[in-house]
Protein backbone atom coordinates (compact mmCIF):
# COMPACT_ATOMS: atom_id res chain seq x y z
CA UNK A 1 0.00 0.00 0.00
CA UNK A 2 1.43 3.36 -1.09
CA UNK A 3 1.02 6.82 0.41
CA UNK A 4 -0.34 9.64 -1.69
CA UNK A 5 -0.40 13.43 -1.45
CA UNK A 6 -1.86 15.17 -4.51
CA UNK A 7 -2.90 18.77 -5.21
CA UNK A 8 -5.64 19.19 -7.82
CA UNK A 9 -6.73 22.54 -9.25
CA UNK A 10 -9.80 23.09 -11.40
CA UNK A 11 -9.62 26.45 -13.18
CA UNK A 12 -12.39 28.16 -15.09
CA UNK A 13 -14.55 31.21 -15.36
CA UNK A 14 -17.37 32.15 -12.99
CA UNK A 15 -20.52 30.31 -14.09
CA UNK A 16 -18.70 27.27 -15.49
CA UNK A 17 -19.19 25.09 -12.41
CA UNK A 18 -15.57 25.29 -11.28
CA UNK A 19 -16.31 25.62 -7.57
CA UNK A 20 -19.10 23.00 -7.54
CA UNK A 21 -16.81 20.51 -9.31
CA UNK A 22 -14.14 21.08 -6.68
CA UNK A 23 -16.67 20.62 -3.89
CA UNK A 24 -17.94 17.34 -5.33
CA UNK A 25 -14.38 16.07 -5.74
CA UNK A 26 -13.40 16.95 -2.18
CA UNK A 27 -16.53 15.52 -0.59
CA UNK A 28 -16.25 12.28 -2.53
CA UNK A 29 -12.58 11.78 -1.66
CA UNK A 30 -13.40 12.46 1.99
CA UNK A 31 -16.13 9.82 1.87
CA UNK A 32 -13.51 7.31 0.77
CA UNK A 33 -11.30 8.07 3.79
CA UNK A 34 -8.82 10.58 2.34
CA UNK A 35 -7.77 13.71 4.22
CA UNK A 36 -8.78 16.83 2.33
CA UNK A 37 -8.08 20.55 2.42
CA UNK A 38 -9.92 22.61 -0.18
CA UNK A 39 -9.76 26.30 -0.90
CA UNK A 40 -11.58 28.30 -3.57
CA UNK A 41 -10.57 31.56 -5.26
CA UNK A 42 -13.19 33.63 -7.03
CA UNK A 43 -13.83 37.20 -8.22
CA UNK A 44 -14.78 40.01 -5.85
CA UNK A 45 -17.77 41.05 -7.96
CA UNK A 46 -21.13 39.69 -6.80
CA UNK A 47 -21.92 38.42 -10.31
CA UNK A 48 -18.77 38.48 -12.33
CA UNK A 49 -17.23 36.36 -15.03
CA UNK A 50 -13.71 36.37 -13.69
CA UNK A 51 -11.32 33.60 -12.82
CA UNK A 52 -12.30 30.84 -10.40
CA UNK A 53 -9.95 28.19 -9.00
CA UNK A 54 -10.99 25.20 -6.89
CA UNK A 55 -7.84 24.05 -5.09
CA UNK A 56 -7.88 20.67 -3.32
CA UNK A 57 -5.12 18.83 -1.51
CA UNK A 58 -5.92 15.13 -1.06
CA UNK A 59 -3.81 12.72 0.96
CA UNK A 60 -3.93 9.63 3.13
CA UNK A 61 -1.61 11.46 5.56
CA UNK A 62 -2.15 14.41 7.89
CA UNK A 63 -2.58 17.73 6.04
CA UNK A 64 -1.70 21.07 7.65
CA UNK A 65 -1.48 23.37 4.61
CA UNK A 66 -3.14 23.57 1.17
CA UNK A 67 0.03 22.83 -0.79
CA UNK A 68 1.79 25.21 -3.18
CA UNK A 69 2.46 23.07 -6.23
CA UNK A 70 -0.18 21.49 -8.46
CA UNK A 71 -0.03 17.85 -9.50
CA UNK A 72 -3.16 17.92 -11.67
CA UNK A 73 -4.58 21.02 -13.39
CA UNK A 74 -8.04 20.70 -14.93
CA UNK A 75 -8.64 23.42 -17.51
CA UNK A 76 -12.18 24.67 -18.08
CA UNK A 77 -11.01 28.03 -19.44
CA UNK A 78 -7.71 28.32 -21.30
CA UNK A 79 -6.98 32.02 -20.78
CA UNK A 80 -7.62 31.84 -17.02
CA UNK A 81 -5.63 28.62 -16.68
CA UNK A 82 -2.46 29.76 -18.43
CA UNK A 83 -1.26 31.75 -15.36
CA UNK A 84 -1.90 28.65 -13.21
CA UNK A 85 0.72 26.67 -15.14
CA UNK A 86 3.53 28.26 -13.12
CA UNK A 87 2.41 26.22 -10.10
CA UNK A 88 2.18 22.89 -11.95
CA UNK A 89 5.00 20.53 -11.08
CA UNK A 90 7.62 19.73 -13.70
CA UNK A 91 6.04 16.33 -14.36
CA UNK A 92 2.50 17.44 -13.51
CA UNK A 93 -0.67 16.60 -15.43
CA UNK A 94 -2.85 19.01 -17.40
CA UNK A 95 -6.34 17.99 -18.54
CA UNK A 96 -7.70 20.35 -21.20
CA UNK A 97 -10.38 20.59 -23.88
CA UNK A 98 -8.96 19.08 -27.06
CA UNK A 99 -11.96 20.13 -29.17
CA UNK A 100 -13.01 23.66 -28.13
CA UNK A 101 -16.08 25.03 -29.95
CA UNK A 102 -14.03 27.78 -31.65
CA UNK A 103 -10.42 28.51 -32.51
CA UNK A 104 -8.42 30.15 -29.74
CA UNK A 105 -6.79 33.47 -30.40
CA UNK A 106 -3.05 33.38 -30.83
CA UNK A 107 -1.27 32.64 -27.53
CA UNK A 108 -4.60 31.91 -25.79
CA UNK A 109 -4.48 28.10 -26.03
CA UNK A 110 -3.27 26.27 -22.92
CA UNK A 111 -1.57 23.68 -25.14
CA UNK A 112 0.87 26.29 -26.42
CA UNK A 113 2.01 27.28 -22.94
CA UNK A 114 2.72 23.93 -21.31
CA UNK A 115 6.33 23.40 -20.31
CA UNK A 116 8.37 20.40 -21.46
CA UNK A 117 7.87 17.51 -19.08
CA UNK A 118 4.24 18.27 -18.31
CA UNK A 119 1.85 15.49 -19.24
CA UNK A 120 -1.14 16.69 -21.23
CA UNK A 121 -4.40 14.78 -21.65
CA UNK A 122 -6.72 16.28 -24.26
CA UNK A 123 -10.37 15.44 -23.59
CA UNK A 124 -13.19 16.71 -25.87
CA UNK A 125 -15.03 18.34 -22.97
CA UNK A 126 -17.45 20.42 -25.04
CA UNK A 127 -18.52 17.70 -27.45
CA UNK A 128 -18.94 15.09 -24.70
CA UNK A 129 -21.01 17.50 -22.61
CA UNK A 130 -23.21 18.28 -25.60
CA UNK A 131 -23.63 14.58 -26.26
CA UNK A 132 -24.59 13.86 -22.65
CA UNK A 133 -26.94 16.75 -21.94
CA UNK A 134 -27.40 18.81 -25.08
CA UNK A 135 -25.31 21.72 -23.80
CA UNK A 136 -21.75 22.52 -22.78
CA UNK A 137 -22.71 23.27 -19.18
CA UNK A 138 -21.67 19.78 -18.10
CA UNK A 139 -18.02 20.21 -19.08
CA UNK A 140 -17.06 20.28 -15.40
CA UNK A 141 -18.68 16.88 -14.86
CA UNK A 142 -17.05 15.49 -18.02
CA UNK A 143 -13.70 16.60 -16.58
CA UNK A 144 -14.44 14.88 -13.26
CA UNK A 145 -15.33 11.70 -15.15
CA UNK A 146 -12.07 11.79 -17.07
CA UNK A 147 -10.16 12.37 -13.81
CA UNK A 148 -11.86 9.42 -12.16
CA UNK A 149 -10.89 7.15 -15.06
CA UNK A 150 -7.30 8.41 -15.23
CA UNK A 151 -6.48 8.37 -11.53
CA UNK A 152 -8.26 5.31 -10.21
CA UNK A 153 -11.30 6.85 -8.49
CA UNK A 154 -14.34 4.57 -8.22
CA UNK A 155 -16.94 5.36 -10.86
CA UNK A 156 -20.17 4.35 -9.11
CA UNK A 157 -19.29 6.00 -5.83
CA UNK A 158 -18.42 9.22 -7.63
CA UNK A 159 -21.77 9.22 -9.42
CA UNK A 160 -23.50 8.76 -6.07
CA UNK A 161 -21.66 11.82 -4.74
CA UNK A 162 -22.84 13.83 -7.77
CA UNK A 163 -26.42 12.75 -7.17
CA UNK A 164 -26.14 13.83 -3.50
CA UNK A 165 -24.79 17.23 -4.55
CA UNK A 166 -27.78 17.89 -6.82
CA UNK A 167 -30.40 16.00 -4.81
CA UNK A 168 -32.56 19.11 -4.37
CA UNK A 169 -32.61 19.82 -8.11
CA UNK A 170 -34.98 18.47 -10.74
CA UNK A 171 -34.32 14.96 -12.02
CA UNK A 172 -33.28 16.29 -15.43
CA UNK A 173 -30.46 18.27 -13.75
CA UNK A 174 -29.28 15.22 -11.81
CA UNK A 175 -29.37 13.03 -14.92
CA UNK A 176 -27.49 15.53 -17.09
CA UNK A 177 -24.68 15.84 -14.55
CA UNK A 178 -24.38 12.08 -14.03
CA UNK A 179 -24.51 11.44 -17.78
CA UNK A 180 -21.81 14.05 -18.39
CA UNK A 181 -19.59 12.40 -15.79
CA UNK A 182 -20.20 9.01 -17.40
CA UNK A 183 -19.29 10.30 -20.86
CA UNK A 184 -15.98 11.66 -19.56
CA UNK A 185 -15.20 8.46 -17.68
CA UNK A 186 -15.92 6.11 -20.59
CA UNK A 187 -14.14 8.27 -23.18
CA UNK A 188 -10.98 8.55 -21.09
CA UNK A 189 -10.95 4.82 -20.39
CA UNK A 190 -11.17 4.01 -24.08
CA UNK A 191 -9.07 6.73 -25.67
CA UNK A 192 -6.37 7.97 -23.29
CA UNK A 193 -3.07 6.23 -22.82
CA UNK A 194 -1.97 6.94 -19.27
CA UNK A 195 1.53 8.40 -19.11
CA UNK A 196 1.76 9.50 -15.48
CA UNK A 197 2.07 7.44 -12.31
CA UNK A 198 -0.53 9.19 -10.16
CA UNK A 199 -3.30 7.00 -8.79
CA UNK A 200 -5.69 6.96 -5.85
CA UNK A 201 -6.11 3.20 -6.02
CA UNK A 202 -4.09 0.84 -3.84
CA UNK A 203 -3.75 3.48 -1.12
CA UNK A 204 -4.08 2.64 2.57
CA UNK A 205 -6.94 4.72 3.98
CA UNK A 206 -8.26 5.45 7.43
CA UNK A 207 -11.57 3.91 8.32
CA UNK A 208 -14.43 6.33 7.64
CA UNK A 209 -16.18 7.00 10.96
CA UNK A 210 -19.68 8.22 11.69
CA UNK A 211 -18.47 11.36 13.47
CA UNK A 212 -16.41 12.61 10.51
CA UNK A 213 -17.72 15.90 9.13
CA UNK A 214 -16.79 18.27 6.30
CA UNK A 215 -16.74 21.89 7.41
CA UNK A 216 -15.06 25.24 6.87
CA UNK A 217 -13.98 27.85 9.41
CA UNK A 218 -17.09 30.02 9.13
CA UNK A 219 -19.33 27.00 9.60
CA UNK A 220 -17.29 25.89 12.62
CA UNK A 221 -17.61 29.35 14.20
CA UNK A 222 -21.37 29.42 13.60
CA UNK A 223 -21.86 25.92 15.01
CA UNK A 224 -19.77 26.72 18.07
CA UNK A 225 -21.79 29.89 18.68
CA UNK A 226 -25.03 27.89 18.51
CA UNK A 227 -23.62 25.21 20.82
CA UNK A 228 -22.47 27.94 23.23
CA UNK A 229 -25.98 29.32 23.67
CA UNK A 230 -25.91 32.45 21.52
CA UNK A 231 -29.21 34.35 21.63
CA UNK A 232 -28.52 37.28 19.31
CA UNK A 233 -26.46 37.65 16.18
CA UNK A 234 -26.34 41.17 14.76
CA UNK A 235 -24.38 41.82 11.60
CA UNK A 236 -23.95 43.61 8.32
CA UNK A 237 -22.94 41.52 5.27
CA UNK A 238 -19.25 41.66 4.38
CA UNK A 239 -16.91 39.18 2.69
CA UNK A 240 -15.56 36.84 4.02
CA UNK A 241 -17.73 36.76 7.15
CA UNK A 242 -21.19 36.82 5.56
CA UNK A 243 -21.62 33.04 5.66
CA UNK A 244 -21.70 33.15 9.47
CA UNK A 245 -24.66 35.53 9.33
CA UNK A 246 -26.42 33.38 6.72
CA UNK A 247 -26.12 30.31 8.95
CA UNK A 248 -27.37 32.29 11.94
CA UNK A 249 -30.35 33.54 9.96
CA UNK A 250 -31.35 29.97 9.25
CA UNK A 251 -30.48 28.21 12.50
CA UNK A 252 -30.71 30.73 15.34
CA UNK A 253 -34.51 31.24 15.21
CA UNK A 254 -34.93 27.45 15.57
CA UNK A 255 -33.25 27.77 18.99
CA UNK A 256 -35.26 30.72 20.19
CA UNK A 257 -32.66 33.31 19.18
CA UNK A 258 -32.67 36.31 16.87
CA UNK A 259 -30.58 37.13 13.81
CA UNK A 260 -30.66 40.86 13.11
CA UNK A 261 -29.27 42.30 9.88
CA UNK A 262 -28.38 45.86 10.80
CA UNK A 263 -27.95 48.99 8.69
CA UNK A 264 -24.20 49.14 9.37
CA UNK A 265 -21.40 47.72 11.50
CA UNK A 266 -21.70 50.34 14.23
CA UNK A 267 -25.31 49.33 14.75
CA UNK A 268 -24.30 45.66 14.77
CA UNK A 269 -21.82 46.01 17.62
CA UNK A 270 -24.26 48.28 19.46
CA UNK A 271 -26.90 45.55 19.39
CA UNK A 272 -24.36 42.98 20.59
CA UNK A 273 -23.38 45.17 23.54
CA UNK A 274 -27.04 45.80 24.35
CA UNK A 275 -27.80 42.10 24.39
CA UNK A 276 -24.69 41.43 26.48
CA UNK A 277 -25.79 44.07 28.99
CA UNK A 278 -29.15 42.28 29.25
CA UNK A 279 -27.40 39.00 30.03
CA UNK A 280 -27.76 37.32 26.64
CA UNK A 281 -24.87 35.83 24.71
CA UNK A 282 -24.39 37.78 21.49
CA UNK A 283 -21.96 38.02 18.60
CA UNK A 284 -21.24 39.84 15.37
CA UNK A 285 -18.96 38.94 12.45
CA UNK A 286 -17.18 41.30 10.11
CA UNK A 287 -13.92 41.96 8.27
CA UNK A 288 -11.28 44.67 8.58
CA UNK A 289 -13.29 47.61 7.19
CA UNK A 290 -16.23 46.71 9.43
CA UNK A 291 -14.10 46.24 12.53
CA UNK A 292 -12.58 49.66 11.93
CA UNK A 293 -16.07 51.16 12.19
CA UNK A 294 -16.80 49.14 15.32
CA UNK A 295 -13.86 50.47 17.32
CA UNK A 296 -15.94 53.38 18.63
CA UNK A 297 -18.17 50.84 20.37
CA UNK A 298 -15.63 48.15 21.31
CA UNK A 299 -14.27 50.56 23.89
CA UNK A 300 -17.76 50.78 25.41
CA UNK A 301 -17.78 47.00 25.97
CA UNK A 302 -14.45 47.33 27.79
CA UNK A 303 -15.38 50.40 29.85
CA UNK A 304 -18.91 49.26 30.77
CA UNK A 305 -17.60 45.72 31.31
CA UNK A 306 -20.14 44.10 29.03
CA UNK A 307 -19.53 40.73 27.30
CA UNK A 308 -19.26 41.05 23.51
CA UNK A 309 -17.91 38.60 20.91
CA UNK A 310 -16.68 39.90 17.55
CA UNK A 311 -15.36 37.79 14.65
CA UNK A 312 -12.98 39.57 12.28
CA UNK A 313 -12.28 37.46 9.19
CA UNK A 314 -9.39 39.31 7.59
CA UNK A 315 -9.02 40.07 3.91
CA UNK A 316 -6.48 42.05 1.93
CA UNK A 317 -6.38 45.72 2.88
CA UNK A 318 -6.34 48.59 3.54
CA UNK A 319 -9.79 50.08 2.94
CA UNK A 320 -12.07 47.88 0.83
CA UNK A 321 -8.87 46.24 -0.36
CA UNK A 322 -9.08 42.70 -1.71
CA UNK A 323 -12.46 41.31 -0.57
CA UNK A 324 -11.88 37.74 -1.79
CA UNK A 325 -8.19 37.39 -0.96
CA UNK A 326 -6.59 36.31 2.29
CA UNK A 327 -4.28 38.31 4.53
CA UNK A 328 -3.32 38.70 8.21
CA UNK A 329 -2.98 42.47 8.25
CA UNK A 330 -5.65 43.40 10.82
CA UNK A 331 -3.61 42.23 13.80
CA UNK A 332 -2.44 45.70 14.86
CA UNK A 333 -6.00 47.00 14.50
CA UNK A 334 -7.45 44.25 16.66
CA UNK A 335 -4.71 44.40 19.31
CA UNK A 336 -5.12 48.11 19.95
CA UNK A 337 -8.11 49.36 17.94
CA UNK A 338 -10.10 51.82 20.00
CA UNK A 339 -9.43 54.84 22.14
CA UNK A 340 -7.45 54.75 25.35
CA UNK A 341 -6.12 51.70 27.15
CA UNK A 342 -8.80 49.15 26.32
CA UNK A 343 -7.75 45.59 27.19
CA UNK A 344 -9.55 42.82 25.36
CA UNK A 345 -9.29 39.12 24.60
CA UNK A 346 -7.90 38.18 21.15
CA UNK A 347 -8.04 34.59 19.92
CA UNK A 348 -6.59 33.51 16.56
CA UNK A 349 -7.36 29.90 15.56
CA UNK A 350 -5.00 28.21 13.11
CA UNK A 351 -7.22 25.30 12.01
CA UNK A 352 -10.90 24.60 11.43
CA UNK A 353 -10.91 22.58 14.67
CA UNK A 354 -9.58 25.59 16.54
CA UNK A 355 -12.26 27.80 14.96
CA UNK A 356 -14.81 25.79 16.93
CA UNK A 357 -12.73 25.66 20.11
CA UNK A 358 -11.84 29.36 20.12
CA UNK A 359 -15.45 30.44 19.55
CA UNK A 360 -16.62 28.43 22.55
CA UNK A 361 -13.78 29.98 24.56
CA UNK A 362 -14.67 33.48 23.38
CA UNK A 363 -18.24 33.25 24.69
CA UNK A 364 -17.11 31.77 27.99
CA UNK A 365 -14.28 34.23 28.60
CA UNK A 366 -16.24 37.29 27.45
CA UNK A 367 -19.06 36.42 29.82
CA UNK A 368 -16.93 35.48 32.82
CA UNK A 369 -14.50 38.38 32.48
CA UNK A 370 -17.17 40.83 31.31
CA UNK A 371 -15.27 42.22 28.37
CA UNK A 372 -14.69 42.21 24.62
CA UNK A 373 -13.46 39.03 22.92
CA UNK A 374 -12.25 39.15 19.32
CA UNK A 375 -11.76 36.14 17.05
CA UNK A 376 -9.24 36.67 14.26
CA UNK A 377 -9.85 34.48 11.21
CA UNK A 378 -8.91 35.21 7.61
CA UNK A 379 -10.43 34.56 4.19
CA UNK A 380 -8.56 31.27 3.81
CA UNK A 381 -9.47 29.91 7.23
CA UNK A 382 -13.09 31.05 6.87
CA UNK A 383 -13.55 29.29 3.54
CA UNK A 384 -11.13 26.37 3.48
CA UNK A 385 -12.93 23.05 3.76
CA UNK A 386 -11.60 20.27 5.96
CA UNK A 387 -12.84 16.86 7.01
CA UNK A 388 -12.48 16.62 10.76
CA UNK A 389 -13.81 14.62 13.68
CA UNK A 390 -16.98 16.24 14.96
CA UNK A 391 -16.00 18.58 17.83
CA UNK A 392 -17.08 17.80 21.37
CA UNK A 393 -19.73 20.10 22.80
CA UNK A 394 -18.46 22.75 25.22
CA UNK A 395 -18.35 21.77 28.87
CA UNK A 396 -21.44 22.75 30.86
CA UNK A 397 -19.44 25.19 32.99
CA UNK A 398 -18.67 27.18 29.84
CA UNK A 399 -22.37 27.66 29.05
CA UNK A 400 -23.14 29.79 32.10
CA UNK A 401 -20.15 31.78 33.32
CA UNK A 402 -21.59 35.00 34.72
CA UNK A 403 -20.43 35.80 38.26
CA UNK A 404 -23.62 37.01 39.90
CA UNK A 405 -23.74 39.11 43.09
CA UNK A 406 -24.42 37.34 46.37
CA UNK A 407 -27.06 38.49 48.87
CA UNK A 408 -24.29 40.24 50.78
CA UNK A 409 -23.15 42.01 47.60
CA UNK A 410 -26.70 43.23 46.94
CA UNK A 411 -27.03 44.86 50.36
CA UNK A 412 -24.68 47.57 49.17
CA UNK A 413 -24.34 46.78 45.47
CA UNK A 414 -21.28 48.10 43.67
CA UNK A 415 -21.39 46.93 40.08
CA UNK A 416 -17.74 47.84 39.45
CA UNK A 417 -16.38 46.74 42.79
CA UNK A 418 -12.59 46.67 42.95
CA UNK A 419 -11.52 43.05 43.29
CA UNK A 420 -8.25 41.14 43.19
CA UNK A 421 -9.30 39.30 40.00
CA UNK A 422 -10.68 42.42 38.33
CA UNK A 423 -14.06 40.70 37.97
CA UNK A 424 -16.95 42.40 39.73
CA UNK A 425 -20.27 40.66 40.51
CA UNK A 426 -22.60 41.41 37.57
CA UNK A 427 -26.29 41.86 38.28
CA UNK A 428 -28.49 41.42 35.24
CA UNK A 429 -31.31 43.90 34.61
CA UNK A 430 -34.28 43.09 36.84
CA UNK A 431 -32.22 41.70 39.72
CA UNK A 432 -33.79 42.98 42.98
CA UNK A 433 -31.47 45.55 44.63
CA UNK A 434 -29.09 45.18 41.69
CA UNK A 435 -29.61 48.59 40.11
CA UNK A 436 -26.53 50.41 38.82
CA UNK A 437 -25.35 53.00 36.32
CA UNK A 438 -23.56 51.79 33.18
CA UNK A 439 -21.73 54.35 31.07
CA UNK A 440 -18.89 54.81 28.66
CA UNK A 441 -17.49 57.48 30.95
CA UNK A 442 -14.90 56.60 33.55
CA UNK A 443 -16.74 55.80 36.77
CA UNK A 444 -16.44 54.75 40.38
CA UNK A 445 -17.42 51.38 41.83
CA UNK A 446 -21.15 52.22 41.60
CA UNK A 447 -20.89 53.30 38.01
CA UNK A 448 -21.24 57.00 38.70
CA UNK A 449 -19.04 59.10 36.36
CA UNK A 450 -15.78 60.11 38.03
CA UNK A 451 -12.93 62.08 36.47
CA UNK A 452 -10.24 62.13 39.14
CA UNK A 453 -6.87 60.53 38.43
CA UNK A 454 -7.05 58.13 41.39
CA UNK A 455 -10.32 56.55 40.19
CA UNK A 456 -9.13 56.35 36.59
CA UNK A 457 -5.93 54.57 37.65
CA UNK A 458 -7.75 52.13 39.94
CA UNK A 459 -10.35 51.26 37.31
CA UNK A 460 -7.77 50.89 34.54
CA UNK A 461 -5.70 48.56 36.71
CA UNK A 462 -8.86 46.62 37.56
CA UNK A 463 -9.71 46.09 33.89
CA UNK A 464 -6.17 44.95 33.14
CA UNK A 465 -6.08 42.55 36.11
CA UNK A 466 -8.61 40.40 34.29
CA UNK A 467 -5.91 39.41 31.81
CA UNK A 468 -3.99 37.51 34.48
CA UNK A 469 -6.96 35.23 35.12
CA UNK A 470 -7.60 34.69 31.41
CA UNK A 471 -4.07 33.32 30.97
CA UNK A 472 -4.87 30.55 33.46
CA UNK A 473 -8.05 29.57 31.57
CA UNK A 474 -6.49 28.84 28.18
CA UNK A 475 -4.02 26.11 27.21
CA UNK A 476 -0.41 27.35 26.93
CA UNK A 477 1.20 27.85 23.52
CA UNK A 478 2.06 24.78 21.47
CA UNK A 479 5.77 23.93 21.55
CA UNK A 480 6.70 21.17 19.12
CA UNK A 481 10.31 20.10 18.97
CA UNK A 482 13.43 20.13 21.14
CA UNK A 483 13.38 22.24 24.30
CA UNK A 484 17.01 23.36 24.23
CA UNK A 485 19.85 24.11 21.79
CA UNK A 486 17.44 24.71 18.89
CA UNK A 487 19.02 26.09 15.72
CA UNK A 488 15.84 27.55 14.23
CA UNK A 489 12.65 28.35 16.13
CA UNK A 490 9.56 29.21 14.07
CA UNK A 491 6.78 31.21 15.71
CA UNK A 492 3.56 31.92 13.83
CA UNK A 493 -0.13 32.63 14.35
CA UNK A 494 -3.53 32.16 12.74
CA UNK A 495 -3.82 30.10 9.57
CA UNK A 496 -0.10 30.54 8.79
CA UNK A 497 0.78 28.66 11.98
CA UNK A 498 -0.46 25.38 10.49
CA UNK A 499 1.74 25.86 7.41
CA UNK A 500 4.68 26.78 9.64
CA UNK A 501 4.17 23.65 11.71
CA UNK A 502 4.20 21.50 8.58
CA UNK A 503 7.37 23.22 7.37
CA UNK A 504 9.15 22.58 10.69
CA UNK A 505 8.17 18.91 10.64
CA UNK A 506 9.56 18.61 7.11
CA UNK A 507 12.77 20.41 8.10
CA UNK A 508 13.36 18.04 10.98
CA UNK A 509 12.99 15.08 8.61
CA UNK A 510 15.95 16.38 6.59
CA UNK A 511 18.09 16.90 9.68
CA UNK A 512 17.46 20.53 10.63
CA UNK A 513 17.28 21.15 14.38
CA UNK A 514 14.04 23.15 14.32
CA UNK A 515 11.17 23.79 16.71
CA UNK A 516 7.74 25.38 16.39
CA UNK A 517 5.55 27.52 18.64
CA UNK A 518 2.11 29.08 18.21
CA UNK A 519 -0.64 30.29 20.49
CA UNK A 520 -4.37 30.51 19.87
CA UNK A 521 -4.51 33.20 22.58
CA UNK A 522 -2.79 36.40 21.42
CA UNK A 523 -4.16 38.74 24.10
CA UNK A 524 -3.26 38.25 26.82
CA UNK A 525 -0.06 36.74 25.45
CA UNK A 526 1.62 34.02 27.47
CA UNK A 527 4.89 35.91 27.45
CA UNK A 528 6.81 33.51 29.70
CA UNK A 529 6.40 30.62 27.23
CA UNK A 530 7.54 32.72 24.28
CA UNK A 531 10.55 34.03 26.21
CA UNK A 532 11.57 30.46 27.15
CA UNK A 533 11.15 29.32 23.55
CA UNK A 534 13.19 32.27 22.32
CA UNK A 535 15.96 31.56 24.82
CA UNK A 536 16.20 27.98 23.54
CA UNK A 537 16.65 29.04 19.89
CA UNK A 538 19.64 30.40 18.00
CA UNK A 539 17.41 32.06 15.37
CA UNK A 540 13.72 33.03 15.52
CA UNK A 541 11.64 33.12 12.32
CA UNK A 542 8.13 34.60 12.18
CA UNK A 543 6.15 33.96 8.96
CA UNK A 544 2.86 35.85 8.51
CA UNK A 545 0.56 37.19 5.80
CA UNK A 546 1.20 40.91 6.05
CA UNK A 547 3.77 43.32 4.66
CA UNK A 548 5.04 44.93 7.85
CA UNK A 549 5.50 41.91 10.11
CA UNK A 550 2.85 42.85 12.66
CA UNK A 551 3.14 39.80 14.91
CA UNK A 552 6.95 39.91 14.74
CA UNK A 553 6.78 43.52 15.95
CA UNK A 554 4.38 42.54 18.72
CA UNK A 555 6.73 39.76 19.87
CA UNK A 556 9.83 41.92 19.64
CA UNK A 557 8.76 44.06 22.60
CA UNK A 558 8.90 40.95 24.81
CA UNK A 559 11.74 38.92 23.28
CA UNK A 560 14.24 41.77 22.98
CA UNK A 561 16.24 40.12 20.20
CA UNK A 562 16.52 40.16 16.38
CA UNK A 563 13.72 38.31 14.57
CA UNK A 564 13.85 36.93 11.04
CA UNK A 565 10.64 37.76 9.17
CA UNK A 566 8.90 36.06 6.26
CA UNK A 567 6.09 38.20 4.93
CA UNK A 568 3.73 37.45 2.05
CA UNK A 569 0.78 39.47 0.67
CA UNK A 570 -0.07 37.43 -2.42
CA UNK A 571 -3.75 37.09 -1.50
CA UNK A 572 -3.18 33.36 -1.08
CA UNK A 573 -2.49 31.33 2.07
CA UNK A 574 1.14 31.03 3.14
CA UNK A 575 2.64 27.91 1.50
CA UNK A 576 4.49 25.61 3.87
CA UNK A 577 6.97 25.18 1.02
CA UNK A 578 7.98 28.86 1.26
CA UNK A 579 8.51 28.58 5.00
CA UNK A 580 10.53 25.39 4.53
CA UNK A 581 12.74 27.13 1.96
CA UNK A 582 13.35 30.00 4.39
CA UNK A 583 14.24 27.54 7.17
CA UNK A 584 16.74 25.81 4.87
CA UNK A 585 18.20 29.18 3.85
CA UNK A 586 18.75 30.09 7.52
CA UNK A 587 20.21 26.64 8.23
CA UNK A 588 22.71 27.05 5.38
CA UNK A 589 23.73 30.48 6.69
CA UNK A 590 24.29 29.07 10.17
CA UNK A 591 26.67 26.43 8.79
CA UNK A 592 28.94 28.99 7.17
Amino acid sequence: MADIDIVIEICGSAGEGTISAGEILSRHMSSLGFEIMSFDSYPSEIRGFGKCVAHSRISNQQILSPGKYTDILVVLNDSHSIPQLHAVRENGVVIYDSQPPAYHEEDKSIAGWMAPGMIAYGIPLHSLANKAAGSARGRNMVALGAMAALFGIDEEGFKTSIMKRYATKKQVVIDSNVNSFEEGYVWAKKNVQKLDHLTFSKVKLRKVTQNRIIINGNQAVAQAALDSGIKLFAGYPITPATKIMEIMGKELPKRGGIMLQTEDELSAIGNVIGAGFAGKRAMTATSGPGFTLMTEMTGLAVMAEVPAVVVNSQRGGPSTGLPTKTEQSDLSLVLAGGSGDSPRIVLAPSTVEECYESTCLAFYLAEKYQTLAVLLLDFFLSNSIRNIDEPSLPDKKMLSANISPSKTDLKDYRRFQLTESGISPRALPGTPLGMFVATGLEHNERGKPAYDSKTHLEMTEKRYRKLDGILKEVSPPTWDGPKANVDIGVISWGSTAASAHEAVLKARKVGVNAAFMSSMLLVPLNVDHFVKFSAACKTILVPELNYSGQFAAHLAQYLNRPIEKLNRITGLPMPSEDIFEKIMEIADTQKR
